[in-house]
């Protein structure tokens, strides 16, 4: 039975899940136990990387500094990576960032501001270089107290990638997952054309205001930044959604940016960490890194990485 297309949507990791397939040559009742498949992993993961309440990741921040906490092959792997980038990145990536993290978001629960001095303290233990882990008894040791960890910026990427290893394995062809902005497309050979995606303008309150369109295949996107909100009250703006792990805070210079990838695990992460450096810092990172993206200055400025230059023939 041939579809033409079918959508599926659902709440996870503090956003919305969409997965989209078009001409697929499935029947629509099996269609929705794939849809429904990958939905479940989403939520699998989320239950296990969460740090906003019991989980097997959480069990690490709770015995941070009284003892190792011994942790399955899946979540070692994502933390032995999240280091593995800490280091790449010279610590602009640092999943202990969540030192100060935890704290701007009690205080955003009750409408304030983290208090400079409260910054400045968590910020001490926030070093990528402090967590220890042992492959040998798959153990990861938090050495203070207050220190805590989070996988915020790689663990959604991770989810869409899950959840498209589902959908191939079910066997569809044409079809994207979005996670909230993390998006990973999939093409049948003979596909009339590709996907197409608007990037968000970070200066504007409506989501549907866009400064660009891209076109993907195969391969992932990723946006991140830090976007006006409707509800932003006056005594919040200070504050951003992505924190700068050396400083517990945005320096807000890049304030919007867009990757793309072979998965979406490594285009969330990097579309994170080009928003914690200056532009010129973003942009040697990413032609060092031969990666495709663009960001999108405080000024208005759009820029272009070498890689996304040649590839959209600009």
């Amino acid at each position: 039975m041939k579809t033409t297309q079918k959508e599926y949507r659902f709440e996870a990791m503090g956003g919305v899940f969409q997965f989209f397939t078009y001409d697929q040559e499935i029947e629509s009742s099996k269609l929705q136990n794939i849809f429904r498949d990958a939905e479940l992993e989403v939520h699998r993961v989320e239950e296990k990387l969460t740090d906003f309440k019991e989980s097997p990741f959480q069990l690490i921040n709770e015995n941070a500094g009284l003892r190792k906490t011994y942790v399955d092959e899946e979540l070692f792997s994502l933390i032995k990576k999240s280091l593995e980038i800490s280091r790449e990145t010279n610590g602009v990536f640092d999943i202990s960032y969540a030192s100060v993290g935890h704290l701007w978001r009690e205080a955003k629960k009750l409408g304030k501001n983290l208090s400079f001095f409260d910054r400045v303290n968590a910020s001490r233990f926030v070093n990528y270089k402090n967590i220890s882990i042992n492959e040998n008894d798959l153990s990861v040791y938090l050495p203070h107290k207050e220190m805590k960890i989070g996988l915020g910026g790689i663990g959604k990427g991770y989810a869409v990638d899950r959840a498209y290893d589902i959908l191939i394995n079910g066997g569809l062809k044409n079809f994207y997952v979005n996670g909230s902005g993390d998006i990973r497309v999939h093409s049948s050979e003979n596909a009339p054309r590709k996907w197409r995606f608007g990037v968000r303008n970070p200066f504007s309150k409506s989501s549907e205001n866009k400064i660009g369109v891209v076109q993907l295949s195969t391969g992932s996107i990723s946006s991140s930044g830090n976007y006006v909100e409707k509800n932003r009250s006056d005594n919040n703006k200070s504050d951003h959604h992505i924190i700068d792990p050396k400083f517990g805070f945005s320096r807000n210079q890049v304030v919007a940016s867009t990757i793309f990838s072979d998965d979406a695990m490594t285009s969330d992460v990097y579309a994170t960490v080009v928003m914690n450096m200056d532009k010129k810092n973003a942009l040697k990172f990413l032609d060092e890194k031969n990666i495709a993206g663009a960001i999108v200055t405080k000024e208005g400025q759009c820029v272009l990485s070498a890689r996304a230059l040649n590839n959209f023939g600009i």
